[in-house]
């Protein structure tokens, strides 16, 4: 950025930070991911589970609005800091401690034009995702050259559509510097599970049908037991799979549980019978097991309070139906895509979830669920791998000084 204006939307953004001890522990190389918008971020988020999963020894760099960073788990390879707005300076500090990234990629709405300067100035590769126009801060982006200057730095820009291109263009971004890969999937990493755990259980379950409701929070927990009796006056062979949001409170649901129906808890390795009615999974780190199980499947905290707990992309996945409330959290994008394939069912209230189970549960609702699903999460792979190659390129080639 050597025009006037850029040097001075430099000069605004160069305020003095400091670098989280937690990078001490960064593995190298490593590619810094940034996104302004909670949105995009949750593409972001799953775009670093799957580099670390490609690329072993690989670490990353996670920046993101407070909003999207808060509750997000701690990855080996993955450090996620909290960042608002364009911080030219911390580039700066990175640089300084020998934690310079490999690659960036951005996903805003914003561009970052500080960060982005100060890293294309340092031979570090930059690349933008999911943007349909190159957006600059409010005022700056009129200056005569600033957008031009700025979009000099970029490497590469991966659109989701065709319409986006003239916008690019008209910027002043080159056009061999432009690719259409389409939209990237929000979709983590497809759950794993034991298959000999699931094998043993579904023969314990002797294949009954099974409903799932994952990430139930204390709140939620008399409406799933409402649901499960209701359904069960449909089809008594039913069972229930409940995976609370807070593990230890295994032992208290099933004291809850027990005075209505045979139940078993996971954590005690209660024998599951062709009796049992509720399975109470309060264990970490078992969902794909209990979405392989289950036919259909509701979410948890998307009827109450801030919204799902588990993103909706994990169960379509695994080809299991879904069911949920209006309130859809942190996974707004990741509802909205399956809403428009018609993948899910949206329930207004606690009373309905018992019969929006039941006709979930019918095999051929459950087969057109689970088939709009998958086409939903295999649209975004594609794309999703264009990405991921053009990172894992920087990372083995960075460029020379």
């Amino acid at each position: 950025m050597r025009n006037l204006a850029g040097q001075l939307y430099l000069l605004s953004r160069n305020r003095s930070t400091s670098v989280p001890a937690a990078l001490a522990q960064l593995p190298q190389p490593c590619l810094w991911m940034h996104s302004d918008d909670p949105r995009e971020a949750q593409i972001l988020v799953t775009l670093s589970e799957a580099v670390l999963q490609k690329e072993e020894g690989l670490g990353v760099l996670l920046t993101l609005p407070r909003s999207a960073a808060a509750g997000l788990p701690d990855l080996p390879g993955r450090v996620i800091l909290p960042l608002e707005g364009d911080t030219p300076a911390l580039v700066q500090e990175l640089a300084a401690h020998g934690y310079l990234p490999a690659g960036f990629l951005v996903a805003a709405t914003v561009l970052p034009a500080g960060m982005i300067t100060a890293l294309s100035r340092r031979n570090v590769p930059v690349f933008a995702i999911d943007t349909d126009a190159p957006g600059f801060a409010s005022g700056w982006r009129h200056l005569p050259g600033f957008a031009r200057a700025v979009l000099a730095c970029l490497d590469h820009v991966f659109l989701q559509s065709p319409a986006a291109r003239g916008a690019w263009l008209d910027q002043g971004l080159p056009a061999d510097a432009l690719s259409l890969c389409g939209r990237l999937s929000a979709t983590p990493a497809a759950l794993g599970c034991n298959e000999a755990e699931r094998d043993a259980l579904a023969e314990a379950f002797r294949h009954r049908p099974i409903w799932l409701a994952v990430g139930v929070p204390e709140r939620e927990e008399a409406v799933i037991l409402a649901a499960h009796r209701e359904a069960l006056r449909e089809n008594h062979r039913l069972a229930l799979i409940l995976h609370p949001a807070d593990p230890q409170r295994g032992p208290e649901l099933k004291e809850i549980f027990a005075a209505q129906f045979i139940t078993a808890l996971r954590s005690l390795d209660d024998l599951v019978t062709p009796e049992t009615q509720v399975y109470i999974a309060d264990t970490e780190g078992e969902r794909g097991l209990w979405y392989r199980l289950a036919t259909a499947c509701y979410l948890g905290g998307s009827l109450t309070g801030e919204g799902a707990l588990v993103s909706p992309l994990e169960p379509a996945g695994l080809g299991c139906a879904i069911v949920h409330g209006r309130v859809y959290g942190r996974h707004a994008e990741a509802f909205d895509l399956l809403r428009e394939a018609r993948a899910t069912r949206m329930i207004q209230s606690a009373d309905a979830l018992g019969s929006a189970i039941c006709t979930a549960l019918r095999p051929e609702r459950a087969a057109d669920q689970a088939h709009r699903g998958w086409q939903v999460i295999s649209s975004g792979y594609e794309a999703t791998e264009t990405v991921i190659e053009a990172l894992l390129s920087a990372a083995h080639t960075q460029k020379g000084p």
